[in-house]
């Protein structure tokens, strides 16, 4: 599970895309997606709401109209192994041509 803590511009991947309360919003299990905030639930906790999937909004009582996000629980960060990491650190570089 994803932290409340989590900043704007992290990628997480979905691991949980099966429909909830409010439907699935369009997740897919293995995506990978864009935190563009993390915001209060009205039920407390906390939601994710997603770059790559705009917010949609439900009438629930009694709050009225509230914007819907995804339960932090269906995501993980998204942990590139440290082999692959230092294989870009040492890969060769183009050289420019004088």
């Amino acid at each position: 599970m994803i932290s409340p803590d989590t900043p704007p511009g992290t990628e997480v991947v979905c691991v949980e895309a099966r429909p909830g309360r409010y439907g699935d919003g369009g997740l897919r299990r293995g995506a990978i997606y864009t935190v563009e905030r993390i915001a209060p639930a009205i039920d407390g906790g906390y939601v994710v709401v997603l770059g790559e999937i705009p917010p949609w909004q439900t009438y629930t009582p009694p709050w009225g109209l509230v914007g819907i996000g995804f339960e932090l629980r269906r995501f993980r960060y998204l942990d590139i192994p440290s082999s692959l990491t230092e294989l870009l650190e040492h890969a060769p570089r183009e050289t420019e041509a004088a």
